[in-house]
This record gives structure tokens, sequence and C-alpha cells, in this order.
């Protein structure tokens, strides 16, 4: 497994898709950003379970 699969997935699959120039671009930023998103979602809810209000 390639290391560079769990802090830039966007440009794995860039790369395995051979997608260059704009289309890179977008479609890394999309795929890093849902990413990132479920793992700061995961975050929050496991936050807000612990955490007594």
């Amino acid at each position: 497994m390639n290391l560079e699969a769990l802090y830039n997935p966007g440009n794995v699959i860039c790369n395995y898709l051979n997608i260059h120039n704009d289309h890179r671009f977008i479609l890394r930023l999309f795929v890093n950003l849902t990413y990132y998103g479920h793992i700061a979602v995961g975050l929050a809810l496991l936050y807000s379970r612990h955490i007594n209000f």
C-alpha cells in the first residue's frame, strides 16, 4: 500500500486514473475534501458522544 494514500488520497486516485491538467486539480480537491470531511465528522461525533454538556 502506498503511504501517500493516507494523507493525499486525491493524488493517488489521479495517478491511478492518469488524469492531468485542470481535471486533476478538481478531482483532487473533491476527493480530499470528501476524505478529510468524513474524518472531521467522525472526530466531532466521537467528541460529542464522550463529552457531557
